[in-house]
């Protein structure tokens, strides 16, 4: 029995269905078109592209890469740049779907987005198509709540509350979230949802570093159906914070004008002193140079 044909034949067959699989993983999406032609109810803001910027960085990236860097992964089916021209003629409810479903090697994230949170990546998706322009959501009669915040600060059990209304009537089980906004993004304080008199508490850390006052830029979103409402505001709510230099007393040399006068002079001095021993070096080697040239005359 000629064995080579056998294994031969073996390993093409092998050949002909990866090729197959491979060829079904790269077809096209089956997309519903009520999903396609789903849109969001917010509008896109800067705080949904910032939102949708941290988690596309956290679970996104490292198959996708930052949008407009073509650094995705070389895989099958092609991630793509997803600010190219070619994705970013995709619809939003298809981003949308995608995000949600997944396929192949793509997880789907239904179990890990809230439908806000997978939006917020829309959002940032979206931020890197300058012709972009949101589609207007059709609401079908529907009546979206405007929610008010107001927030206050309880320093006897280091409490943030937030009172949510809406036509000065409070709100109860809304959604809220807030953050700290700091210097490379926001820090999640908390989630939680109002009680009956439309009051939600969150707890404050007093270690935080606020500013020079003890203030914290204080970032809240609240949420519930359609309704959202947003409130950035600075309040003082922990200890002052002196941002000193680093090397502020630690280096003799820190400030200009407490350094001593001696020090100053061998500072110079020696700086004249490296720029002469260089200057001769130079000099030197020219000189030696010139002398070769000579004795070969």
């Amino acid at each position: 029995m000629n064995y080579y044909k056998y294994y031969k034949s073996i390993i093409l067959i092998c050949l002909c269905f990866l090729a197959v699989a491979n060829a079904n993983a790269q077809s096209d999406w089956e997309i519903p078109e009520k999903e396609q032609e789903n849109v969001s109810f917010i509008m896109f803001d800067d705080d949904m592209i910032l939102e949708g910027s941290i988690a596309y960085e956290n679970s996104c990236t490292s198959c996708h890469g930052t949008p407009g860097q073509d650094d995705y992964m070389p895989m099958a089916p092609s991630p793509g740049d997803l600010a190219s021209d070619q994705f970013q003629e995709q619809k939003d409810g298809t981003i949308f779907y995608k995000i949600k479903k997944g396929r192949g090697s793509m997880p789907k994230f239904e179990d890990v987005f809230a439908d806000d949170e997978t939006w917020n990546i829309v959002a940032y998706i979206r931020s890197f198509n300058k012709n972009y322009k949101q589609p207007i959501p059709d609401l079908g009669g529907i009546i979206i709540p405007e929610y008010k915040l107001k927030l206050d600060f309880d320093e006897n059990v280091d409490k943030l509350v937030v009172k949510v209304f809406s036509k000065e009537i409070p709100q109860a089980e809304v959604d809220v979230s807030a953050f700290v906004k700091g210097m490379f993004g926001k820090f999640l304080l908390g989630k939680t949802q109002t009680n009956e008199l439309g009051i939600a508490y969150l707890d404050i850390d007093p270690q935080l570093p606020g500013d020079a006052e003890g203030k914290l830029h204080i970032m809240v979103k609240a949420s519930k159906g359609y309704g959202l409402a947003k409130l950035n505001q600075k309040m003082k709510m922990v200890q002052p914070t002196i941002h000193k230099s680093a090397i502020e007393g630690r280096h003799i040399w820190s400030t200009d004008e407490m350094a001593p006068i001696w020090l100053k002079t061998s500072f110079f001095i020696t700086i004249f002193g490296v720029w002469t021993i260089l200057f001769f070096i130079v000099i030197g080697f020219y000189n030696i140079k010139k002398a070769g040239r000579e004795d070969l005359h």
